[in-house]
């Protein structure tokens, strides 16, 4: 399989390449006037180019934005390092869309801090 297609020409093969990128874990770069658009690849392995800003909800802490290279799924781990120099794992347990009229859509991930690691 090609590792880039026209994007018009990828339609009608949507579902043959994103069988591909599971099989092979390959991924396959979308293109419009040969220029690359979008890609797919097996789930985990493509990332956003310049990543994520999100807010992130650490418990009852105050909130603070940061960039992680995707956005984190329920369960995920999270190890976080405080201004004193403490260490400490926090685990995701909802990730919320803020999408309003007129505003950048933004992402919130909640965490509540790890008894046991």
């Amino acid at each position: 399989m090609e590792k880039t297609y026209g994007i018009e020409a990828a339609r009608a093969q949507l579902g043959e390449i994103a069988d591909h990128a599971r099989r092979t874990g390959q991924t396959v770069s979308l293109t419009r006037h040969n220029r690359p658009v979008a890609v797919i690849g097996p789930v985990g392995t493509v990332q956003p180019a310049a990543g994520v800003e999100v807010w992130l909800l650490l418990g009852n802490q105050e909130a603070w934005t940061c960039n992680l290279p995707a956005v984190p799924r329920r369960g995920d781990s999270l190890l976080i390092e405080s201004t004193d120099g403490d260490e400490d794992f926090w685990t995701v347990v909802n990730v919320q869309w803020d999408v309003r009229p007129g505003e950048p859509p933004s992402v919130n991930v909640i965490a509540e801090l790890t008894t046991e690691q």
